[in-house]
């Protein structure tokens, strides 16, 4: 199996979609360099401890949410949103390059096993009209290669409908929107006691939130977050 990867690495050559060197580890089922990912901009350990938001002058909990109470206790980001991290979010979401859920899903399983060991992953659940469109969804992807090459727990407790974009509406529309469209799923017999909520990019926290509050009036005690970026 590895050979025949060796060989059709040889013949057509997998280039790194940020340097566009060739990537010569055989291992990397995605476009993304060794290099490229070590350098991705990290988040640093001065962070709020509600969002996750880098830390200026403040101890311990950003402006935003210094006065704010909120569903969820935490929120642990992957990558600040810019430069090159933003521009692999927008490969995978707009240009559908679905390998990337690969790398995605290997630094989530990572963080998921050191912080959140036994904590049950909830997929935020996407619009089903772009799993309509091209037949997957970025975050259901990612979960799906979390439960089934790295044998975390997941379970998909949350179902969404309505089709209108998040981006587009205020903070209060987007919260309204929300507690319309997202809802429990269907014959789920028992919730678990705790859940770390996964999405791709924390901006105003509204997803989250709102999510977490529909688990809490559920019976969930502890409910966490973990996305991949923060604006």
């Amino acid at each position: 199996m590895e050979t025949g990867k060796y060989i059709l690495n040889y013949l057509i050559p997998q280039r790194c979609m940020l340097c566009g060197d060739i990537i010569n580890e055989i291992k990397l089922h995605y476009p993304i360099c060794s290099e490229c990912s070590n350098n991705l901009l990290q988040l640093d350990k001065n962070c709020c401890n509600i969002c996750g938001f880098p830390l200026i002058s403040e101890s311990t909990r950003c402006l935003r949410c210094r006065d704010s109470k909120f569903n969820y206790i935490s929120n642990v980001s992957l990558y600040v949103y810019s430069g090159n991290v933003k521009e692999v979010i927008y490969q995978y979401k707009f240009q559908h390059k679905k390998s990337i859920s690969l790398f995605f899903a290997a630094k989530i399983a990572d963080i998921i096993i050191k912080k959140y060991p036994d904590v049950i992953i909830v997929p935020v659940p996407g619009r089903k009209i772009v799993k309509k469109k091209i037949g997957w969804e970025h975050i259901d992807l990612i979960s799906n290669i979390l439960k089934q090459k790295y044998k975390l727990p997941v379970q998909k407790i949350l179902t969404r409908k309505g089709s209108k974009a998040q981006k587009t509406l205020s903070r209060e529309k987007r919260a309204e929107n929300l507690r319309k469209n997202i809802k429990l799923r269907k014959r789920i017999k028992k919730l678990p006691e705790q859940v770390v909520l996964l999405d791709d990019v924390f901006t105003t926290g509204t997803t989250i939130n709102e999510c977490a509050g529909i688990l809490k009036e559920a019976g969930v005690s502890k409910i966490y977050s973990l996305t991949i970026a923060i604006d």
